[in-house]
């Protein structure tokens, strides 16, 4: 390099370090403004506001010197000059249809820390804690019971998401389950809460790191209402990640008022807000609740006359307006057309079906409604859905395991009408709206989104679609300052024989009046899916 160019380096580096101290000062003069308005305090805001400017004119002014000073051709700096969020969001990672199995590499397999982290996780445990409530409420025993069936919408059991006893009990419970080879092991619970759990143990020596109302975070785990735990897990994990980004942090306590979650003290003092969203929507339910009767009252006829096989239901109305004995009565007779597989239209939408055998050998024994028997008998894809939802039933005679399927019958569905997709997709950007309110006046803050996404394809891209979109058009008070914000998207299923799976895939979004993209370098992404190799070693 030049000495012209290691020169510019020093005076970058020089206001560099003169621009984050003004930084610091400028959050304090803000702060101290909101608390107390004055001549005196407006004066001193717009003075460091000045300086924070001139300063971060000057930065730019250096760094845009760099490629002529430095020798190297313009193609070099070329390469490098792609905005910062755009390299470490990945496009390609953004759709839908990309976030499959093949296709993301495993940053970590559960079990080979599976083991350690109950041992840990439990050990945060009052003793007698654990065993007020029975482990079997966990289980999916309830599956193999005569006339029972599954069903899953968005990828999700509602059952496993409301099993009936306290959330960190069945996490704890469920991980035992899959870590012993327990025949009732809930793989669909387990997808989401095995991976959790095992991350959080994982970041124990990062939490240890974390000050404030640390202790008070990690028992409300166990004391606090169950329909909070999920919520909590996030925030610890948030927690722990920011200090694996080296930040120093700090729990704020919980009040009656609004408060954020965390404050950060560096590289500028801010705050951190996160926010989960219910893995269903009560549209989600409604929908799934009508599907349930819908498929009660199919299997009954089909039954009746001795069919089996997978009936396809796609709607051009929402779920609530179709009538149930009409649409039975089109699947039932869709079986005397001479191609029943090729889908008859009608005013709400249309019908397939494709019959299979009574009995239907299976290529190995495998988990009671596991992946692989979805596929081979109905064409289920646990991995990427191509539709909304199924309710399925096999005559396991009480068995966990298969390879002999009995009586199967199958309904999935998806709704292409425009206001169920509009609902269907509906984006958690009030979740946004509500941690901005818990942000004080002269205060920077960060927003972490969290929700679960398990739809098919057009349903997750257009809901991130929708999030971007109202994003760009959501406004606050001017007594804040959100600089970046960050939506972690998870997608739990189980895959192969149940074995959990999880992918991540976190989008960053900046502020365009007063966002420093340098600032996602400094704040984690991936909360719970990197796993780093020293990990287990602490």
């Amino acid at each position: 390099m030049t000495e012209e160019f290691q020169k510019l380096l020093e005076q970058i580096g020089v206001v560099k370090t003169e621009l984050d101290g003004v930084l610091v000062k400028l959050v304090e003069a803000r702060r101290n403004y909101h608390a107390s308005p004055s001549e005196q305090a407006e004066a001193a805001l717009d003075d460091i506001q000045e300086k924070a400017s001139h300063l971060q004119n000057e930065y730019s002014r250096l760094i845009a010197l760099l490629p002529a000073a430095s020798g190297l051709p313009p193609e070099y700096f070329e390469s490098l000059s792609l905005p910062a969020d755009s390299a470490r969001r990945n496009d390609d990672h953004l759709d839908r249809a990309n976030l499959t199995a093949d296709q993301i590499p495993a940053s970590a397999y559960v079990d080979d820390y599976l083991a350690a982290a109950l041992e840990r996780v439990v050990s945060l445990l009052p003793g007698g804690w654990l065993e007020e409530e029975s482990e079997e409420a966990a289980r999916a025993h309830p599956l193999s019971q005569p006339d029972a069936f599954l069903s899953l919408t968005k990828g999700v059991r509602r059952e496993s998401e409301h099993c009936g006893i306290h959330r960190l009990r069945q996490t704890i419970y469920v991980a035992r389950d899959y870590l012993n080879g327990e025949f009732f092991y809930d793989q669909f619970a387990g997808a989401l809460l095995v991976p959790t759990l095992t991350k959080l143990a994982l970041q124990g020596h990062n939490l240890r790191e974390v000050g404030g109302e640390r202790d008070e975070r990690l028992d409300h785990l166990w004391r606090g209402p169950s329909s909070q735990v999920d919520a909590t897990f996030f925030e610890l994990l948030t927690a722990a990640a920011c200090v694996e980004k080296g930040r120093s942090v700090d729990f704020l306590p919980a009040t009656y008022e609004k408060s954020p979650d965390l404050r950060c003290h560096d590289p500028i003092p801010l705050l951190i807000e996160c926010k989960r969203q219910d893995a269903l929507s009560q549209y989600e339910l409604g929908e799934e609740a009508i599907m349930r009767q819908l498929f009660v009252a199919l299997r009954g006829e089909a039954q009746k006359r001795g069919l089996c096989g997978t009936f396809q239901l796609e709607l051009l109305v929402e779920a609530g307006q179709i009538d149930i004995a009409d649409v039975v009565s089109r699947f039932i007779s869709q079986r005397l057309a001479p191609n029943p597989s090729r889908k008859l239209s009608y005013t709400w939408g249309s019908v397939a079906f494709i019959p299979s055998a009574s009995r239907v050998s299976l290529p190995e024994t495998t988990r009671l409604y596991s992946p692989h028997m979805l596929k081979y008998l109905f064409g289920w894809e646990s991995d990427l859905p191509v539709w909304d939802g199924i309710c399925c039933s096999v005559d396991a005679k009480g068995e966990p395991e298969l390879d002999l399927a009995v009586s199967p019958i199958a309904l999935i569905w998806r709704n292409d009408s425009d206001k169920a997709l509009k609902k269907r997709s509906w984006a958690p950007i009030n979740l946004f709206s509500k941690a901005s309110l818990q942000i004080p006046p002269g205060e920077f803050g960060i927003v972490y989104v969290n929700y679960i996404e398990g739809a098919r394809a057009e349903v997750s891209n257009m809901r991130l679609a929708a999030y971007a979109g109202r994003l760009q058009e959501f406004e606050h008070s001017d007594k804040i300052r959100i600089p970046i914000s960050l939506l972690v998207r998870l997608y739990p299923r189980s895959l192969g024989h149940g074995q959990p799976d999880l992918i991540e895939s976190s989008v960053q979004y900046l502020s365009g009046l007063y966002g420093d993209k340098e600032l996602f370098d400094f704040f984690p992404s991936m909360i719970f899916t990197d796993v780093s190799r020293e990990d287990d070693e602490q």
